[in-house]
């Protein structure tokens, strides 16, 4: 048996690529009776570039995003909400002088993330839809391929549907994601004409939610200013409300106040937008990548925008076929953000998932162990980095008969909608952060 394994590790490599590592084996370590030596190699070719998806999916995510910021080197990002609203319990106040409206507003309750500079002021404007509804259909057949960002349908950072052109209501705020809420007064005649029509109920919109949402108010769309240049701050989209407030005379001297809230009812979406005018991705199309050669020996990321990077490994297949007897250990793709790039009000997505591409350059499925979490430096600030396990990716690669190492997709994982987080990554040709693959591997010396 011995014998055997031995016969098939007569490849030497090439030692003069390798050098050592404390946690692995040393390469002069010798295993008795068949010279199995381990070594690692970290000098691969890894070429990065930028790409831009063509829309992703941002419902369903349980954040809402206000707010615009500009960001030194991806432009102008911002982002409106749209969705609707309707009432959880029957509201059928009785008719009668003992009823009577107070005010109305709408509540947005922080989730706590934000982006930018939360000391500028942000003018927001919540304007009345004139539509319903209708989810975004894509044509489906075998050819067509999907990303893990989209669907056949859904609600998408480019959707947008149809509002009056006076918003009901206009309020500028400095967002402190740290407080309890934003809050922002409606017109009353909005909330006396709803409180009327509860009490008479001539509809039954007020017993039916359905009705409600889908045939007399069909939803709001709140929109930041154009002027507007601060920050995006996240509001949890199951909590937001519009709460109308009314009293009750009860035959006392002092009114009972009473509310009743008209929540999120079935859709809600971020629509996020990017102006690159002025950067250096500023004439970025679709799925056509831009190596980091051109963007200052780096590439980008970015959340909501639908913004990644491509990763390609050239000579890696090379290395394992002209050196056949190597034995796959382990495989890691480590990535460091740009030094200096991520303050905290800046910070870089949490986690970022690795995924399986093509010559589409559509993220389509995840690669197993292509998860990562950020790793903080916090003492020095120089070695933050995230860790990919690309073992199986690597060994599957090395069995398939194709000559060459599929590319893959780096972004961000799970929902598109809830944060616009970015990082800026540096290639292996910049000065002082850059990306290297780290292939961990035994074999026998003759």
């Amino acid at each position: 048996m011995r014998s055997g394994v031995i016969f098939c590790l007569m490849m030497m490599v090439i030692l003069s690529w390798s050098c050592e590592d404390p946690n692995t084996l040393a390469v002069t370590k010798a295993f008795s009776g068949n010279n199995l030596q381990t070594a690692y190699v970290d000098t691969f070719t890894v070429n990065i570039s930028t790409v831009q998806l063509d829309s992703v999916l941002t419902n369903n995510s349980g954040t809402v995003l206000l707010g615009k910021y500009l960001d030194e080197r991806l432009g102008t990002v911002s982002s409106s909400t749209y969705m609707n609203l309707s009432f959880q319990n029957t509201f059928l106040p009785t008719s009668g002088p003992q009823y009577t409206f107070d005010s109305i507003a709408l509540i947005l309750p922080y989730n706590h993330y934000y982006i930018g500079d939360t000391t500028q002021p942000v003018k927001l404007n919540v304007y009345q839809l004139t539509e319903p509804f209708q989810l975004r259909k894509l044509p489906v057949t075998t050819e067509q391929k999907l990303s893990v960002y989209g669907n056949a349908y859904g609600y998408y950072n480019s959707t947008t549907f149809p509002q009056f052109p006076s918003p009901l209501s206009t309020a500028t705020v400095k967002f402190n994601p740290h407080n309890d809420s934003v809050n922002i007064r409606l017109p009353n005649a909005l909330g006396a004409k709803w409180f009327q029509l509860a009490q008479i109920d001539s509809a039954k919109l007020f017993s039916n939610p359905n009705s409600f949402a889908g045939s007399f108010f069909y939803g709001i769309h709140i929109d930041v200013d154009p002027a507007t240049q601060a920050c995006i701050a996240g509001f949890k989209s199951n909590k937001v409300k519009i709460r109308l407030y009314y009293s009750h005379a009860s035959g006392s001297d002092i009114p009972t106040s009473n509310h009743i809230d008209f929540v999120n009812y079935s859709v809600q979406f971020n629509n996020i937008q990017a102006d690159r005018k002025g950067t250096d991705i500023a004439g970025i199309q679709p799925y056509q990548p831009v190596p980091s050669s051109l963007t200052g020996n780096s590439t980008y990321i970015q959340t909501g925008t639908g913004l990644v990077t491509l990763i390609q490994f050239p000579s890696l297949k090379t290395f394992f076929s002209t050196n056949n007897g190597v034995i796959l250990n382990a495989a890691y793709l480590q990535i460091h953000p740009l030094q200096g790039s991520y303050p905290k009000y800046l910070a870089p997505p949490s986690s970022l998932q690795l995924y399986f591409t093509d010559k589409s350059n559509i993220p389509l499925t995840p690669i197993s162990g292509g998860l990562a979490s950020i790793v903080y430096d916090y003492e020095y600030g120089i070695n933050t980095f995230y860790s990919f396990s690309i073992f199986s990716y690597v060994y599957g690669q090395i069995k398939a008969s194709t000559n060459y190492f599929p590319p893959m997709i780096l972004g961000p994982s799970g929902s598109q909608g809830a944060d616009v987080s970015r990082v800026y990554l540096g290639d292996q040709l910049h000065p002082n952060t850059k990306i290297k693959l780290l292939i961990y591997y035994s074999y026998v010396v003759p």
